[in-house]
């Protein structure tokens, strides 16, 4: 065998170990996307059941979610403030969700489900007064404006 043959044998051996890194490399990736798309599943379904067992284990707190749900206006002052730290926690949750989803981690499946909660909480009086008061002064202009158009939807 000469030279030029072993050499082409060479990057022949080369040019496969190349494709089968590549192909690995894609498989790898995949495998991390699918991951990524689970772990924010369930992170997202983990933080609002904490909230919601919060809500669960104290019948005030969830005496506060009621009475504010309905009417944030007819609060009294310190539960107004209670309410918006609650509310926070539920939006700061749904504004997580929203971005997931904007950035692929979150399927539309899984989208839909947490949209169908957030539309639940906007059907509220209370919530669109708190939210119209306060709420929207709490985040980017991105989520605000889902936030606006999901109430005008649910007002429609």
């Amino acid at each position: 065998m000469n030279w030029g043959a072993l050499g082409a044998i060479s990057e022949t051996i080369g040019a496969i170990g190349v494709i089968a890194s590549l192909l690995y490399v894609a498989l790898q990736g995949r495998a991390n996307t699918r991951a990524s798309a689970v772990e924010a599943k369930l992170a997202s379904t983990r933080f609002y059941a904490e909230f919601l067992d919060k809500l669960i284990e104290s019948p005030e707190l969830n005496d506060l979610f009621s009475r504010g749900r309905s009417d944030f206006n007819a609060l009294e002052r310190d539960d107004q403030f209670r309410f918006t730290n609650l509310a926070l926690r539920a939006f700061t949750i749904f504004s997580a969700n929203w971005f997931q989803y904007r950035q692929g981690t979150l399927n539309e499946q899984d989208w839909f489900e947490q949209k169908a909660i957030v539309n639940f909480w906007l059907r509220g009086a209370g919530i669109q007064q708190w939210w119209n008061k306060t709420g929207r002064l709490m985040f980017g202009s991105d989520f605000v404006n889902f936030i606006d158009v999901a109430i005008e939807n649910t007002n429609a």
